[in-house]
């Protein structure tokens, strides 16, 4: 009778453990989506990434993609309290929150979206891990747009003067501040918000970048761009994870899911994001879009003009005990390595 007893207990034993691992192996984590589902990010950066972290983790960790739960703006608050467990979203969007993440938006530092991002997860995680901007979710990935430049419905733009109360759509207060400046009319808005905007006239153009334009369908309402070496500026995003839900993952899962995250996902997401906006602007220059490129003496005006934004910025991280002058060094350094490479 104790040896039956006993195979029992070996058998409920044997069953409790094959139901974990079970458990562990249907383990999916719902990615809130407020993309497009054809749009470029989720296709080329967000779904391989959700494919990768299937593989190294041997298919015991799954991503699903479903419907958004929230705005874009309300993802992280989303994720922080387990709505959704995973989530992407743009610093800007809730710019208060994040002012640190700024100095990788700074206008004239690089064009390409690749290096920039790269640049960017390096100088956050020596310089600002610390201050925890992201407290309460698990930071999975920051990476960067390429350059930023003015998309306009207007054909005559052929100076920057031209720009001067035009109605642009401005994703955070860096671009409201670089619109004032300029003698522009900011209006915020999310990117997703952008086509009826312009369609029914409630804004002139946006800042953007040349994929966003066809990501998001605008090409047939956009006659002229503005650019500048560097950018006017860069789009900062982030990927998230719910702490808790990060928590109950394995901890040889959480150390695979790391390895395809970080500043992988900074090169892979900043690169591919580049290529396609390299496409982009060839597609849309033969579809007639023209750019009006500002370099020589007028570029040099406009750094002068706009100098106060890298001050601004350096004050806001002396607010928060940040060594700004060695942040910024580091992360030009890191361009110029980069770039070099």
């Amino acid at each position: 009778m104790r040896v039956v007893f006993k195979q029992v207990i070996a058998a409920a034993g044997a069953a409790l453990a094959l139901s974990a691992s079970v458990a562990q192996a249907q383990t999916t984590l719902r990615f809130s989506n407020w993309l497009p589902p054809a749009h470029y990010i989720v296709t080329e950066m967000l779904q391989p990434w959700a494919k990768e972290v299937e593989t190294v983790t041997e298919g015991r960790v799954k991503v699903e993609f479903i419907n958004a739960l929230g705005k874009p703006q309300a993802h992280l608050d989303l994720v922080r309290n387990g709505v959704a467990d995973l989530g992407m979203s743009v610093h800007s969007y809730t710019a208060n929150r994040f002012p640190l993440t700024e100095f990788a938006e700074l206008p004239f530092t690089t064009d390409d979206g690749g290096v920039n991002s790269v640049a960017y997860w390096r100088t956050y995680e020596k310089f600002m891990a610390q201050a925890n901007e992201h407290k309460g979710v698990k930071l999975l990935g920051l990476w960067t747009s390429p350059a930023t430049a003015i998309f306009t419905s207007r054909e005559s733009i052929g100076r920057m003067e031209d720009l001067q109360g035009l109605k642009l759509r401005s994703p955070s207060p860096l671009f409201d501040a670089i619109g004032k400046a300029l003698g522009i009319v900011t209006v915020n808005a999310p990117a997703s918000e952008g086509y009826e905007m312009l369609s029914r006239g409630v804004i002139d153009g946006m800042y953007f970048q040349y994929d966003q334009i066809e990501g998001w369908r605008l090409d047939k309402l956009i006659k002229t761009a503005v650019s500048v070496p560097g950018g006017f500026g860069k789009s900062s995003q982030y990927l998230i994870m719910n702490e808790r839900k990060w928590q109950s993952l394995s901890e040889a899962d959480r150390a695979a899911i790391e390895k395809v995250s970080g500043e992988v996902i900074a090169r892979n997401f900043g690169s591919k994001w580049q290529t396609g906006e390299v496409a982009a602007q060839q597609r849309l220059a033969q579809a007639g879009l023209k750019t009006l490129r500002i370099e020589g003496q007028g570029l040099q005006q406009l750094q002068d003009k706009l100098a106060f934004v890298e001050k601004d910025w350096l004050a806001a991280a002396a607010k928060k005990n940040i060594d700004g002058p060695a942040a910024l060094a580091y992360f030009r350094e890191q361009i110029k390595t980069l770039s070099a490479q």
